[in-house]
């Protein structure tokens, strides 16, 4: 990896102890001071991706995401520090005033609209396939940053642990989109933690889908609670809004709405009702995303005006 991004890195990530309960330790793993620009789980999806762009030679990469996606500001970021010409297939409509897309171009990021319905498709959709062959042979990331390279940087979450810990957690509680990170860490050969996923969207497919990219390595170890996501994906209600708020004045770790904000409302929610046991280790897996905040503010002012 190049050394203009390692000269800004805090790793391993510190591990910062928060007060939920007497009877339990709770320590929040704060890979979202990863990287200023490129932090949480973005930065170990994009660690071996952007080594193997860079050990090959590659001077373009394609990826796919939604236009508040922390995907594409993250890949956007990273790829202006590195010189690399970055392209990202946005779902609808692009508006240069969301200051996601606003950092992406001010990046050099080039940005392409594509309807609702091309974006499912993704690489199957003909219009699609056009721009990846106008493209070739640029490097394809998928959405989110989702493939075996981003799930191999995920996996030594564990290993950074247990340096830190002196041995394994009980638990790690973490967020979910595409699944990805939670497939990484149930590909690690040294996880014996149990690993709760609350995912940001209303789906009951995630189980699975994580099941199958984690090849059903740790099967046993997975744990998905489907009852956090707030009505799906970038939704939220001003209880939620409240809750971060009170949990950023009290420990002054920051929240955003999209996920850390869910799965840590339905951390604090499960200890309430006595899920975990006496004196257990439970570690909160902080994925970044923090520059969700401004879209938060964004979404809200368009909506109020």
């Amino acid at each position: 990896m190049s050394d203009i991004l390692h000269d800004n890195l805090l790793l391993p990530s510190p591990l910062q102890p928060i007060k939920l309960a007497d009877n339990l330790s709770v320590l929040v793993k704060r890979d979202d001071l990863i990287h200023p620009v490129i932090s949480g789980n973005k930065w170990r999806k994009l660690k071996y991706n952007l080594d193997y762009i860079l050990s090959n030679a590659l001077d373009h990469v394609i990826t796919f995401g939604g236009p508040f996606s922390n995907h594409i500001h993250a890949l956007a970021g990273a790829c202006q520090l590195l010189r690399i010409r970055c392209t990202a297939i946005i779902r609808g409509e692009i508006d240069l005033h969301n200051p996601t897309l606003r950092f992406c171009t001010d990046a050099g990021m080039e940005l392409i609209s594509v309807s609702r319905s091309a974006y499912r498709l993704k690489e199957q959709d003909p219009g699609i396939k056009e721009i990846l062959k106008s493209y070739h042979p640029a490097c394809i990331i998928p959405e989110g940053g989702a493939n075996e390279l981003a799930m191999r940087g995920v996996a030594e979450i564990t290993d950074e642990l247990e340096d830190t810990l002196g041995d394994a957690p009980d638990y790690i509680v973490l967020s979910a989109g595409t699944g990805c990170t939670a497939a990484g860490l149930l590909l690690s050969d040294t996880l014996k933690s149990k690993v709760i996923v609350i995912p940001a969207l209303k789906s009951n497919h995630l189980y699975p889908e994580i099941l199958s990219m984690s090849k059903h390595k740790n099967k046993d170890l997975l744990f998905v609670n489907t009852d956090y996501h707030f009505g799906g994906y970038a939704k939220w209600n001003e209880n939620l809004v409240k809750f971060i708020t009170e949990f950023e004045s009290s420990t002054a770790i920051p929240l955003d709405q999209v996920y850390n904000g869910k799965a840590m409302y339905g951390l604090c929610d499960l200890i309430s009702r006595k899920y975990f046991e006496d004196g257990a280790r439970i570690v909160y897996l902080h994925t970044g995303g923090l520059q969700g905040k401004a879209g938060m503010e964004y979404r809200n002012t368009k909506i109020n005006s």
